[in-house]
């Protein structure tokens, strides 16, 4: 007879003890007989935490603030269950799940990773994956390539679950040595995702498992967002190997970028307060892809 798998829950926070409060109140409700224990990487919050929480929850605290990737690896890393639910601070279940994910698990023993549907507060499904990203994530820009992503029909099958609500096999991560730390905040979910399609291990999306992420954790979405989306995106699409005409593909992005900055510029009475945000990323973004192409080339 089989050994029921046990399971472990990490939730990494900066400064939202409350989310984290209701997060480990609704796994309790719904699952504390099957949740072996729950880990909060506290990543340097100035605040400190004004709740007593159960005995079963263990609360790391790193020194200085490491940013995202590091401490949900801190957590990872220190979990003891065979499997391990990782939810950022802002999600929270909002039905029993530990039982049945146990059960896919130990039904197919490659398993390594399984993601959970995220909904809003409304119960609207928030889409809590991407499929495998190409260059022209990076060439037609965020909100072109949104759009056209639908009617792409070489766009890749691969799903890439994010790490706001996902599971792994203790084992699997083990084996791919966890999340790259050179991603610092984005994009490490979708890099260990795209390895373990790579490896022997199997990775599903699974809507079953319903997630209640309602936001309150997240980057602010500015010109630092921007900068860091591009960053993390080329570093991402250069590790797998997916950017193949550097110079040509840096050069597209960079023309790209000065479009949107002289569309920005004529809309700059509408945009009032985030004229200079928007424009300035862009300028700056714009002269860093202009810097490679020719860096390249030469």
């Amino acid at each position: 007879m089989n050994t029921t798998l046990t399971v472990s829950v990490v939730i990494p926070n900066y400064n939202t003890w409350e989310l984290v409060q209701r997060n480990i109140e609704a796994l309790l409700r719904y699952d504390e007989q099957r949740i072996a224990e729950i880990i909060v990487v506290d990543d340097a919050s100035p605040l400190t935490n004004p709740y007593d929480f159960p005995e079963k929850v263990m609360v790391l605290r790193n020194p200085t603030n490491q940013h995202y990737t590091k401490t949900v690896n801190r957590g990872l890393k220190a979990a003891k269950g065979d499997i391990v639910v990782l939810l950022d601070s802002d999600a929270y279940p909002v039905q029993a799940f530990v039982k049945r994910l146990v059960d896919e698990y130990q039904a197919e023993p490659l398993l390594g990773c399984v993601g959970f549907k995220t909904v809003d507060a409304m119960g609207r499904d928030s889409g809590n994956f991407m499929t495998e990203p190409s260059i022209w994530s990076l060439v037609a820009g965020q909100q072109l390539h949104k759009y056209l992503a639908p009617y792409n029909v070489f766009r890749s099958k691969r799903l890439l679950p994010f790490s706001c609500a996902v599971s792994f096999r203790k084992s699997c991560l083990e084996a791919m040595n966890y999340f790259d730390e050179n991603f610092r905040v984005l994009d490490a979910d979708n890099d260990i995702s795209m390895r373990i399609h790579r490896s022997n291990w199997k990775l599903r999306y699974n809507p079953a498992y319903v997630i209640c992420h309602t936001g309150g954790n997240s980057i602010p979405r500015n010109g630092k967002r921007v900068q860091l989306f591009y960053e993390s995106r080329w570093k991402l699409l250069e590790k797998h190997g997916k950017i193949k005409a550097k110079p040509l593909v840096a050069f597209l992005i960079m023309v790209r970028l000065w479009l949107e900055a002289k569309l920005i510029q004529l809309k700059k009475n509408k945009l009032k307060e985030n004229f200079d945000d928007k424009y300035q990323t862009r300028l700056g973004l714009m002269r860093k892809f202009k810097k490679m192409a020719f860096k390249i080339i030469h």
